[in-house]
């Protein structure tokens, strides 16, 4: 049982009984090869195979059970992350919030060691991130009152660098969308990682994040926040308001617009590993939706 544990431990998916298959990595190869020595000093017999394919199943399905090995853990990490919401808002049992930040912690540590076997992403593990990181802020900022509408200038804003956090979701790719079509043209994106801070002395603008302005106030997404404080009055961008606020909440059930759009990101997510392209791409998708909301509210 120990060396299956451990076999399990290191990401495994058993294709047949006594038959496991990882993907081909240096860090895995060795870890496989003292599981190897191990079994075979304890008398049993163990080979390590390296192929290209194997036959009767495709490399599709391969990597989908690698997925459905690991992404119902990510869910259940969620799960229990949105349990911390409820207990923070009806503070039962008198929770701290420094208990809960420790709970949460240990949520994210869980996060990090699934993601270890998390070889081939389907998205999972990007949403888990953001729903943890999303606690942690309102953890931190329990008291933060809603900023009445500020009624900013676009033209104080060009080419400005902002700055949110790392592997964006729907709130901050549809922010970001936003920010470069009608706010600044000129703007450059700058993704951090999770400790990470905005240099607000150079004057990078954070949105979505903990500090400043650009950000969730109340009831209201950043998506929603930004079109009030710029007043952009496009009912286009409503339509558009309402389907990122409906996936950013986690509405229950999700409207089939709201639903197809959210399919999509995350399959942009799931192949878009570098943040910048993950951006371009969902640009073109918001910018197809505008185009499309447009044609049909002027008939």
């Amino acid at each position: 049982m120990r060396i299956w544990r451990r076999v399990a431990a290191i990401g495994a998916v058993q294709l047949k009984t006594g038959l496991q298959i990882l993907p081909y990595r240096d860090d895995l190869q060795e870890q496989v090869s003292w599981l190897i020595r191990e079994v075979n000093n304890l008398g049993g017999e163990a080979v390590a195979v390296q192929c290209e394919k194997v036959e009767a199943v495709t490399n599709q399905q391969i990597e989908q059970l690698f997925q459905a090995q690991v992404d119902p853990e990510f869910t259940s990490i969620q799960e229990e992350a949105r349990s911390l919401i409820d207990l923070m808002e009806n503070r039962i049992n008198e929770t701290s919030n420094k208990e809960l930040l420790a709970a949460l912690q240990k949520l994210r540590k869980r996060c990090e060691t699934v993601r270890e076997r998390d070889f081939f992403p389907s998205g999972a593990a990007g949403k888990t991130l953001s729903v943890l990181d999303s606690i942690s802020e309102q953890l931190r900022n329990p008291a933060k009152k809603t900023i009445p509408a500020m009624q900013l200038d676009p033209a104080d804003f060009s080419g400005r660098i902002w700055v949110t956090r790392a592997r964006p979701y729907i709130d901050r790719l549809g922010s970001a969308w936003l920010i470069k079509k009608f706010i600044d043209l000129d703007a450059q994106f700058l993704f951090l990682q999770t400790g990470e801070m905005p240099d607000l002395d150079r004057g990078q603008l954070p949105f979505d994040m903990a500090v400043g302005d650009f950000t969730h106030q109340g009831e209201l997404i950043t998506f929603e926040v930004l079109i009030r404080d710029f007043n952009l009055k496009d009912p286009a961008l409503d339509r558009i308001s309402e389907l990122v606020r409906c996936i950013d909440i986690q509405e229950e059930t999700l409207p089939d617009d709201a639903a197809l759009l959210k399919t999509i990101i995350d399959g942009l997510v799931a192949t878009r590993h570098d943040d910048h392209q993950l951006l371009k791409q969902a640009n073109l998708l918001f910018d197809s939706l505008y185009a499309g909301f447009m044609k049909t509210l002027q008939g």
